[in-house]
């Protein structure tokens, strides 16, 4: 198990497309932050909310639908099966690296956040629930994802529905919309982000059970794919 952890991370770090995600995501969402510091203590948990769902989405979500992809049309997964790792083992082996490269980033981001200038969170629980659940609902899409797409190539096509419906949602709580935004992929666990760095901030429908409902929801739907959809062959 350790040995496939560290082994999975190196090849993280050694593949081109899941080096430049995991590098580039904390200097796009660094940038973005610096650019568009608020004067106003309560606009922060917005701000912060947004940049930790894009994080999320580029090194969590896209990363785990390219790795798991690459590791199952390469027959990795096959030959790991029969290994003496069990099948939780191998999964936990193969996303491990990714989960624990998304929390330190998303722990260094929001370091870099108080560095510039962010208030302290008012609700931390909200914040942590909020960052775990992001990762969790990422990386479970990820996989399910993974199950749908044919080739590593064919994955920019096949994350391109939540991408866009992640960024859609985030657009959408801030206008009458609130409500259809939040109810999209890993919206809550933003809303949850967003709240508790500012209990100030409101939204159209200042609900965190929605919230918490909405992040339950897609990494049900996200089992649901895995469940009937997966292989540990390659797609034909």
């Amino acid at each position: 198990m350790p040995h496939l952890l560290l082994m999975e991370l190196k090849l993280l770090l050694r593949k081109r497309i899941t080096a430049f995600s995991i590098i580039a995501a904390p200097l796009l969402v660094g940038a973005i932050t610096w650019s568009s510091r608020p004067a106003e203590p309560v606009e922060w948990g917005r701000l912060i909310g947004s940049n930790v769902l894009l994080l999320t989405l580029l090194s969590v979500y896209l990363v785990s639908l390219t790795v798991f992809t690459a590791r199952r049309q390469s027959f990795v997964l096959k030959r790991l099966r029969t290994s003496t790792l069990s099948d939780r083992a191998l999964f936990a082996g193969v996303l491990g690296p990714v989960v624990v490269v998304g929390l330190g980033q998303t722990v260094a981001y929001l370091v870099f956040c108080f560095a510039v200038g962010a208030p302290a969170p008012s609700a931390p629980l909200l914040v942590v629930a909020g960052v775990v659940l992001c990762v969790a609902v990422a990386t479970a899409l990820g996989v399910a994802t993974a199950c749908l797409s044919r080739s590593v190539e064919a994955t920019q096509v096949t994350g391109a529905p939540v991408t866009m419906a992640a960024v859609g949602g985030l657009v959408m709580t801030g206008s009458s919309l609130a409500g259809v935004g939040l109810a999209l992929p890993l919206v809550g666990p933003y809303d949850l982000v967003a709240r508790g760095w500012a209990a100030g901030l409101v939204l159209d429908v200042p609900v965190v059970p929605l919230d918490l409902a909405s992040a339950v929801l897609w990494f049900t739907v996200a089992g649901v794919v895995i469940s009937r959809a997966f292989r540990w062959e390659p797609r034909a």
